[in-house]
């Protein structure tokens, strides 16, 4: 019995099994529809992330061929760039300088031209000046001495290089100067517009060879017909003479009374001491005791070998008409007092071939004292050598004008 109860148990577990089944089969084929649409809707979405991924890919790939290309531009750029000389890198630095410069000066010059194009040099309550007005106010000034100034630096530069000699000249004159005025040395740089020691030593040296053209110009010009005149009448053998110098006994303050009443004394005991020599006595003697010539008086006032040049105008002049041992009679003032001069010697006058050069030197000093002129002469003639042309018709005019003025000589006697 207990057999069959379990018998008719498990059939009715069967049954209630069974029917729960067939209960829930309905919402079986429901679950399933929805799971066959879920299962759908994931393939399609995994489609879509399939295609996205691909998608990624390819812009990954794209990406990568990107830097690749770019890295193979580098790599030419970076073989071009190691290929160049350094000359080359040189050069293509200042082009491109030369470019942003350019590129700088036109960027701020935009804002400073008139409507013509004209560069606004000042601008004022709506008045402006531009550079081309500037340009004619200036020329129409002072044109003719920028522009030759200019040319002339270069001339001279271009025929005389500057020597040691020339800078150490420059440098005394400029010691001189500072010796001469002192704590006024600044005052004085200034007042002749000169900024500084370095603008006057190039002013020396321009004046060095300046005067280099003078004598130049000079030479080029002489010829022998005035050179064996000067030879005839101005060369003379070397001559030795003895003097006796009273000087003038005055201070730098004196009086023109005074300075006239030292000058009589002076006269009056050159007088008395050329009595003495009539009366016999020994010139050499006499110069010891009376000489104020400190240099000479020792030696009985020997002064040795000289020739024209070497001594003041007067006292050669004087002496060159004495014969050998004679004195003169009459004192020769000069401006260091009153000489008593006594000829000793007499040499040959040298060869018209062996003076030559000092004959040329002589007619050189000679015509600068005579023409004060010569040297704007000397000038235009070095700037024709170096074929100057003056385009400009305004300072071409001025330039004529002053030239014609300058070289309208003006001479002085010379003895």
């Amino acid at each position: 019995m207990a057999e069959k109860k379990n018998a008719a148990s498990k059939n009715k577990t069967v049954k209630k099994t069974t029917n729960v089944v067939s209960e829930k089969a309905p919402a079986k084929k429901q679950e399933t529809k929805n799971t066959s649409k879920k299962t759908a809707a994931k393939k399609e979405l995994k489609k879509v992330e399939t295609k996205k991924e691909i998608v990624k890919e390819e812009k990954v790939v794209d990406t990568y061929a990107s830097k690749i290309k770019k890295e193979k531009k580098k790599t030419k750029l970076r073989v071009w760039f190691e290929g160049l000389s350094l000359e080359q890198i040189i050069i293509g630095g200042i082009i491109i300088i030369a470019i942003l410069l350019i590129v700088l000066i036109f960027v701020s010059t935009k804002n400073t031209k008139t409507k013509n194009g004209d560069d606004i040099v000042v601008s004022v309550d709506g008045k402006t000046i531009t550079a081309n007005e500037l340009y004619k106010e200036l020329k129409a000034q002072n044109g003719r001495n920028v522009a030759i100034n200019l040319i002339d630096e270069y001339i001279l530069n271009k025929e005389y290089k500057t020597t040691d000699d020339m800078k150490k000249s420059a440098d005394q004159t400029i010691e001189s100067y500072k010796n001469t005025y002192g704590d006024n040395y600044e005052a004085f740089l200034e007042y002749n517009g000169i900024s500084g020691n370095k603008e006057l030593k190039e002013l020396l040296i321009k004046n060095n060879k300046l005067t280099l053209v003078t004598e130049d110009y000079i030479k080029d010009n002489l010829t022998d017909k005035e050179m064996k005149k000067y030879y005839e009448n101005n060369i003379y053998g070397d001559i030795s003479a003895k003097h006796i110098l009273i000087s003038f006994d005055y201070k730098d303050d004196a009086t023109d009374e005074e300075k006239e009443a030292a000058e009589n004394d002076a006269k009056a005991k050159a007088e008395e001491i050329i009595e003495k020599l009539k009366n016999g006595e020994d010139f050499s003697t006499l110069a010891k005791e009376y000489s104020t010539d400190e240099g000479s008086k020792e030696n009985g006032g020997d002064l040795g070998y000289f020739n024209t040049g070497d001594m003041v105008e007067e006292f050669e002049e004087a002496a060159y008409k004495l014969d050998v041992n004679e004195y003169t009679t009459k004192p020769v003032k000069t401006t260091y007092g009153y000489h008593i001069i006594m000829k000793t010697g007499q040499k040959e006058k040298p060869s018209y071939s062996k003076a030559k050069e000092t004959i040329i030197e002589k007619l050189v000093e000679q015509k600068k004292s005579e023409d004060n002129t010569i040297s704007v002469k000397a000038m235009v003639a070095l700037r024709e050598k170096y074929n100057m042309k003056i385009k400009d018709k305004t300072v071409k005019s001025d330039y004529d004008d002053y030239i014609k003025e300058a070289t309208t000589t003006t001479t002085t006697n010379s003895n």
